[in-house]
């Protein structure tokens, strides 16, 4: 059996104020005793910060959850009060379409009405005799020879359709018989659009060409719905003095439409 000695280095020291005193003895196992303290005091300044940082993490994915929560109960909320509000303009539209939808229906039946209450009557009117004294770009007539139907307002000069069909109309304009006069026209117009126009400009001349009479015809079939306008429009202003008194206009029915 082998016997393993180890041999210790002690080494002492007596100082006391610079003077020899008690000695004091260290040997190799006080600094490493030392150095395990301090590496023991380090470890443990690591597990606090370790702690620390542990605690801060901990903090941390509370809150984070926290506000994901809250996030969640507010979208929640917000889809809610969304939904419901979607909903209620839903209803709104559906009833606003109901309401739309059930007022063509009523027109329909109104137009239906009129259409079976016209059908089968007379629809014609023929007109003369411009107003004297007009001064706009409308004619209006002073005679009236045929208003079957009333649907020509003598008052302003307006036709409106009394049941939906295809009508004919027609304008014939004579210009006056005088040298002051060198031209006349007039256009038939749906709705305020022009349709056509009806015109007359004779050559002027050294041998007085505006003294005859001269005349301009123009016709048209439109097909109109029930409360349609046709009137006379673009005629040049004070029209009643540059025409003379058999100028007329005419329309009527050919054919209804259902």
């Amino acid at each position: 059996m082998l016997l393993k000695y180890y041999s210790v280095v002690i080494l002492c020291f007596s100082v006391v104020n610079g003077e020899p005193g008690e000695p004091k003895c260290f040997s190799r196992f006080d600094y490493d005793e030392k150095m395990l303290m301090k590496q023991l005091r380090f470890e443990d300044k690591v597990q606090k910060f370790e702690d620390f940082i542990n605690r801060l993490k901990a903090r941390e994915e509370n809150e984070k959850e926290e506000r994901s929560k809250l996030f969640a109960a507010e979208l929640e909320k917000y889809k809610q009060e969304n939904s419901e509000e979607v909903e209620r303009q839903k209803i709104v539209t559906s009833e606003m379409l109901e309401n739309v939808e059930n007022s063509k229906m009523e027109l329909e039946n109104v137009h239906k009405q009129i259409n079976e209450k016209m059908k089968g009557k007379v629809v014609a009117f023929t007109v003369m005799s411009p107003k004297a004294g007009a001064t706009s770009d409308s004619m209006s007539f002073s005679m009236v020879i045929t208003n079957e139907g009333n649907a020509f307002d003598t008052l302003t000069g307006k036709f409106t359709c009394p049941v939906s069909g295809l009508y004919y109309f027609s304008l014939h304009i004579i210009k006056k018989r005088s040298p002051s006069v060198s031209f006349a026209g007039c256009g038939i117009y749906l709705n305020g659009s022009n349709t056509l126009a009806a015109y007359t400009n004779p050559q002027d001349g050294s041998n007085g060409a505006d003294n005859g009479s001269y005349g301009a015809s123009t016709s048209v079939y439109l097909k109109l719905k029930v409360g349609d306008v046709v009137t006379l429009d673009s005629c040049n202003k004070g029209i009643s003095d540059r025409v003379e008194e058999y100028t007329s206009f005419s329309g009527h029915l050919e054919q209804e439409v259902y």
